[in-house]
């Protein structure tokens, strides 16, 4: 069962942590027990922060996430604000994240292009791949809010699922780029993502130092239906949570390649194999 005055005294430090800077270092008595209360400690750190929400970071999109967590459907969803979001080419600052080195992650939204209101009768999946504006270029920079001891950052333990699903799904900033060109008609799972920093090449794939050569695992990445999918679940949950979605908000799906930033270098997520499809840039100086 969950204990009110545990959420509210975690939500609080996180809260402050957020607004002040540094981060929250508390006994493991007071750390989330279960999914449901992490989701009621972030509900809460919302609350408390009224900051205006601008996308959504769904978690364990992909299947083999989901197998190793053994379940069907996405874990839970993060926020983004308006304070740490920015459009492509985006500058942040180092002092602006508690751990470093920085992970960035090439990903790929959905914006909306209608509201998705919270409602008693569940979205069918017509109704939300309907709602869909467009797919667009994005960029997850990972950060959180719990303390971490840097000779750890950012191994498993330092962003552990039930303390992540408190603090926004580990969601540090957001950056927002153009639609991707034809995504109509690409094979989403297939297209090649690959980081460049100051225009020498870096990362592909989504795991840190996966080898270029070898092939990005198929059940990593997601085509359009299983985006929408995944939308569908988050549309869902937030709406019994008695939480809605907005039109022009944008939904990250899964991370397609990472990188760890270098101070002062521009990261250029490049979109198909020489970014025909487009490309979105982030410097963290």
């Amino acid at each position: 069962m969950m204990q009110q005055d545990k959420i509210e005294k975690v939500s609080d430090a996180l809260a402050t942590a957020w607004r002040d800077g540094g981060s929250v270092n508390i006994s493991e008595n007071l750390w989330p027990a279960d999914l449901e209360e992490s989701m009621a400690i972030q509900d809460a750190f919302d609350v408390k922060i009224k900051e205006e929400i601008t996308g959504w970071k769904i978690a364990a999109t992909d299947k083999l996430s989901q197998r190793a967590q053994g379940l069907d459907h996405p874990a839970f969803f993060g926020r983004y604000y308006k304070s740490v979001t920015q459009e492509s080419p985006a500058l942040f600052r180092m002092s602006d994240f508690r751990n470093q080195p920085i992970l960035v992650e090439a990903e790929l939204g959905l914006r909306l292009g209608q509201d998705l209101p919270t409602r008693e009768e569940s979205y069918n999946i017509e109704e939300i791949h309907d709602a869909v504006e467009a797919v667009v270029m994005t960029i997850d920079v990972v950060d959180t809010r719990w303390y971490c001891d840097p000779s750890d950052w950012p191994v498993p333990g330092c962003l552990d699922a039930l303390k992540a699903a408190a603090d926004f799904s580990n969601a540090g900033a957001f950056v927002v780029g153009d639609e991707v060109a034809g995504w109509r008609n690409l094979d989403l799972a297939s297209l090649p993502i690959a980081i460049y920093l100051d225009g020498k090449f870096a990362s592909r794939g989504g795991v840190i130092g996966r080898a270029p050569s070898e092939p990005f695992p198929r059940d990593r990445r997601l085509d359009f239906s299983e985006m929408v999918a995944g939308l569908r679940w988050t549309a869902n949950a937030l709406s019994e949570r008695g939480l809605g979605m907005r039109k022009g908000q944008t939904i990250t799906t899964g991370s397609a390649a990472q990188v760890f930033a270098q101070p002062g270098a521009e990261a250029t997520m490049r979109y198909g194999e020489g970014g025909e499809f487009g490309e979105i840039q982030i410097t963290i100086a």
